[in-house]
């Protein structure tokens, strides 16, 4: 501390004396100098110069000992006031006194500390580093996706744990955006993933392999619960009334033997890998896209055997309106629509509507009405016509799509060549040496290219002729076209919609029957977006839980993109995923002006793009924003000097004399 004074008239005095102010100068921690005014004792006639200064050294060593500003450079190695007098002393004490109850020492110390807070603040640019870089956007929204849904309050009324939740949920999310492995999801979250950071506000924290490996059976044990909770919740979020259910089924294959399984089995696979072991998935959904119901069944379920079980099921969750008017509409493809199934729906109080697997007989259009013109997709013409309608019948409606009908005749076209290919690949045979001319071998080589393709070889009339001089061979083979190229042009590109609705007009059902593509949609996210083929488990449990968990991952993404569907966004899973995975959560170290080790973890802004998809959502895009700072390390004798402790108030000393 120091004295300051300035020449002023004393009116107490009569004369001009020195009025003089006590100041503190620090430097902070940035090296910066504060000067503080801490007393002002005013004119001190009684005191000498000298004295002046002892009263300053006094108070500075007091400063000093006192500590209450740190960091400062220590002036005195020993106590000054021995041999002041006790008037000095006396004057030191005072005055210090007065400093401590006027609280500018405070006041010099928030400035202190208001230095180290900024200090703290301010970065070394030479020292930053960016590591353990993790993606986080898409990760983000399917986490507020599963809260939406309420997946983790579901699991805690079933009892869970806070750590199995959060591991089975990180690993859902894995598995909603990156479709891996259960060995691969781990080497996901521990590497490439924020997913489980996310959950739990810790980076680092990683499920261990059994919490990741039991996600999915575990989920799967609850599945009848699972679904009606998600059919609730969707139902609530939504709004929704599921007038309209979507059936049909679709397939998966296998990759290995899977033997000794009890569902693996050959079929007919939608994705021509007739080579493989399959299983089928039957799905009802509403016109949203959300399931209404699902069953995993044999491999061999043909289409028509799968409504039965489906109808019955959801009947027992969803019970059947007894309003006409309220009654559901279940819409399927012709494959399902058998008569068998079509009469189990009327049975069972469901309306509905198919393509019709025949061509009704006597088909007359209805004169009584116009025929309607609707555009598809290609904005491309198709006509629709009311069939005439017998008592007691159903209703039916052509559809006649000229663009349908030149895909038809292409097809046709190149069936028919490679059809006849066959035939004449079986005819040359006879005549070539080592060619198959058993008469009973050669009808076995055309019917199996009959088999290959049925949709034309119906048309062909096959003769066969035996050889005279060896009965067992064949001679010949001849066949024709047993329809006229105009008799089978009329059979392109034309189809009938069949109802048991009395009420739907042209244009209504058409629409209604469209629906249909939104089940082809949810197959082909559940196929090519969340990759649920092939299926590598060789355990019919592991397979079951497999698919299951890869439908709950499309609950996810359905409420997602039906939430963006009402803004206008119609981007599939994959392209939403590549926007989203432009944002980061990454981890920044540099040093502050103090020379700490700073540690920031946070994530990356979202580009306009991932912005967009947040606003649509109303969700959060800053999962989180935080930093940690790292103390110095103390010092090496262990000694650690508070700074923040009460000091008392001086007490009066004695002189000490003078040895």
């Amino acid at each position: 501390m120091y004295f300051t004074s300035v020449i002023r008239y004393s009116p107490e005095h009569g004369m001009e004396l020195r009025y003089y102010k006590i100041k503190e100068s620090f430097r902070d921690v940035l090296g910066r100098v504060h000067t503080r005014v801490m007393l002002t004792p005013g004119y001190l006639p009684e005191l000498c110069s000298e004295e002046i200064v002892q009263v300053r050294r006094g108070l500075t060593y007091l400063m000093e000992e006192s500590a209450l500003i740190p960091g400062q450079q220590r002036i005195f190695s020993v106590d000054p006031r021995e041999g002041y007098s006790e008037k000095v002393l006396g004057y030191i004490d005072k005055f210090w006194n007065e400093i401590l109850d006027s609280g500018k020492i405070d006041a010099s110390r928030e400035s202190y500390d208001a230095a180290e807070r900024k200090a703290r603040r301010l970065i070394d640019v030479n020292t930053v580093r960016h590591t353990d870089a993790r993606e986080a956007g898409a990760e983000n929204v399917c986490l507020q996706a599963i809260r939406e849904l309420q997946l983790d309050t579901f699991l805690r009324r079933e009892g869970w744990t806070e750590r199995r939740i959060d591991a089975t949920l990180a690993s859902l999310i894995v598995r909603t955006v990156y479709s891996p492995s259960e060995w691969e999801a781990l080497r996901l979250l521990r590497e490439n993933s924020s997913a489980m950071e996310l959950l739990t506000g810790r980076f680092g924290d990683v499920p261990t392999q059994r919490e990741v490996y039991a996600a999915a059976p575990s989920l799967y044990a609850l599945k009848d619960k699972l679904e009606r909770h998600l059919c609730r919740r969707t139902d609530t979020l939504f709004s929704l009334t599921n007038r309209v259910m979507l059936f049909d089924l679709t397939n998966f294959y296998f990759e290995g033997g899977k033997q000794g399984s009890a569902k693996a089995r050959f079929g007919r696979s939608k994705e021509k890998r007739s080579d493989c072991r399959l299983l089928v998935l039957a799905l009802a959904i509403n016109t949203e896209g959300f399931i209404r119901y699902s069953s995993i069944l044999a491999g061999n379920t043909a289409d028509p055997k799968a409504l039965p079980g489906m109808v019955e099921d959801i009947i027992a969750k969803n019970p059947v309106s007894s309003d006409p008017d309220d009654k559901v509409l279940v819409v399927i493809d012709a494959g399902i629509a058998s008569e068998d199934n079509l009469r189990l729906l009327r049975e069972k109080g469901y309306n509905y509507l198919c393509v019709s697997r025949t061509k009704p007989e006597g088909c007359t259009l209805d004169c009584s009405g116009p025929a309607v013109t609707v555009l598809d997709s290609r904005k491309r013409p198709i006509t629709l016509a009311q069939v005439a309608h017998e008592q007691g019948g159903d209703y039916f409606l052509r559809v006649n799509s000229p663009g349908k009908a030149m895909t038809e005749r292409s097809m046709n076209r190149q069936w028919r060549e490679r059809f006849e290919t066959e035939l004449q690949k079986a005819r040359n045979a006879l005549s070539r040496k080592g060619g198959t001319k058993d008469y009973d071998k050669v009808v076995e080589r055309v019917g199996r290219a009959r088999g290959r393709y049925p949709s034309v070889s119906k048309y062909y009339k096959i003769d066969y002729v035996r050889s005279e001089q060896n009965p067992r061979q064949m001679a010949d083979i001849r066949w024709q076209i047993a329809i006229s190229d105009d008799e089978a042009g009329q059979r392109f590109g034309t189809y009938f919609l069949r109802t048991n609705v009395p009420r739907l007009d042209e244009r209504t059902t058409w629409d209604y029957y469209n629906l249909i593509r939104e089940i082809e949609a949810s197959n082909r996210q559940l196929k090519l977006d969340l990759e649920l083929r092939p299926i590598y488990h060789q355990k019919d449990d592991s397979s079951d839980a497999h698919l299951f968990f890869g439908l709950l991952s499309y609950w996810i993404v359905n409420t997602v993109r039906h939430k963006l569907k009402q803004h206008g966004i119609n981007h599939y899973w994959t392209e939403l995923k590549r926007i989203l995975h432009t944002q980061k959560a990454i981890t920044t170290e540099a040093d502050n002006a103090l020379g700490e080790p700073i540690e920031l973890r946070l994530c990356s802004d979202p580009t306009d793009s991932t912005a967009e998809i947040y606003r649509a959502l109303g969700y959060n895009p800053t999962p989180f924003k935080r930093y940690t700072i790292k103390p110095p390390s103390p010092p090496p004798d262990g000694k650690i000097c508070s700074t923040h402790a009460k000091i008392p108030k001086s007490e009066p000393t004695t002189a000490q004399p003078h040895n």
